[in-house]
């Protein structure tokens, strides 16, 4: 189900730079945008909203929809490929789908394992995926941490006893960073680790 804004609501995108200065970029009381991510030019971002995709030009502050075919009820895992023309989506039917950033159709990259594929990460060479599998999509069970071939295949998982979320590539593609229960015994107590692509060299970073 898509996430909607409730009445009296408004959707806010805003700017913050290292800093410490913001700007608000775009607001509207029609939408829920969610998980803006730049573009590789830097000129617009890449939002989710109403199960599609969005970009938002930065100068203009003009908000267009992304026409896709064959990915319907976009959720907010989306990431950009290295080319900076692809990009990556999760839905809510538990696959992962690849497109062009220009729009056209969305080709299901994912195979029907029995788990939902909910994506985070792309490695900069833009070969493999990582993302976090649950089986049957039953949120109350934990995520596993996974890796595929970003054209399609067979998933590896990593060895992760613990709930895990959010991972990540280092930059040169040697690593993922993710947050994970696996240093604590209390549920809902994350912290972030790191672990080698070929699933050895645990370790907590915080």
């Amino acid at each position: 189900m898509n996430r909607t804004l409730q009445p009296g609501q408004r959707s806010e995108v805003w700017i913050a730079s290292v800093t410490g200065e913001s700007e608000l970029l775009y607001s509207t009381g029609e939408v829920l945008l969610e998980a803006p991510n730049w573009t590789l030019d830097g000129s617009s971002l890449v939002l989710n909203g109403d199960g599609k995709l969005w970009t938002l030009e930065i100068a203009a502050a003009t908000l267009a929809h992304v026409p896709l075919r064959g990915a319907r009820d976009l959720n907010n895992d989306h990431v950009l490929a290295p080319d900076g023309r692809t990009i990556f989506c999760s839905a809510n039917d538990g696959h992962i789908y690849r497109a062009a950033l220009t729009g056209g159709t969305a080709e299901q990259v994912t195979t029907e394992d029995g788990t939902f594929h909910f994506l985070h990460g792309v490695s900069p060479d833009g070969t493999a995926l990582a993302y976090v599998g649950i089986e049957a999509g039953d949120l109350t069970k934990p995520g596993r941490l996974m890796t595929m071939a970003s054209d399609g295949g067979a998933a590896a998982a990593l060895s992760v006893d613990s709930h895990c979320d959010g991972p990540e590539y280092s930059p040169d593609g040697s690593w993922l960073y993710f947050n994970t229960e696996a240093f604590t015994g209390r549920p809902g107590h994350a912290q972030l680790a790191r672990i080698r692509v070929d699933g050895t060299g645990l370790e907590q970073l915080l």
